[in-house]
């Protein structure tokens, strides 16, 4: 199912990282959620609709690719990007293969960071009105 809304989910485990990106989304006017673990990431997609995760991909318990693997067995076509600091150990291939829809590196330039996020909403968009189409 294609999101109807423009809500962001941001997940990390790092306070840091969540301040910065709460500054970041009020600035530019994302409406945001945010977790500070997978779980509570899950569970906020149970109960919000969200268009976008942008996801830390190595978390305590469970981390980013598990969440982007347990997102797309539920058929969700929500918007995916892994947010990692270690370049050297990620595969990008691998993530893509798993259901990413792209990675951004840490520190994430935030303009680099908002161009991800307006073209993941045109993708949304054109998704949606493809739907459309093909519905009518």
């Amino acid at each position: 199912m294609i999101s109807l809304s423009r809500k962001i989910l941001f997940v990390d485990d790092e306070e840091s990282q969540i301040k910065l990106m709460q500054s970041f989304f009020l600035r530019k006017g994302y409406d945001a959620e945010f977790a500070k673990s997978a779980k509570e990431a899950l569970e906020i997609l149970d109960n919000e609709d969200i268009s976008i995760i942008l996801t830390d991909l190595q978390m305590p318990e469970m981390d980013g690719i598990e969440l982007c693997r347990r997102v797309r067995a539920k058929g969700s076509e929500v918007v995916i990007y892994g947010y990692s600091g270690d370049i050297i150990g990620v595969n990008s291939d691998y993530l893509e293969d798993i259901g990413f829809d792209g990675l951004l590196w840490k520190p994430v330039r935030l303009g680099v960071l908002e161009r991800a996020i307006e073209g993941a909403f045109e993708k949304i968009n054109k998704r949606r009105r493809s739907n459309e189409w093909n519905i009518n």
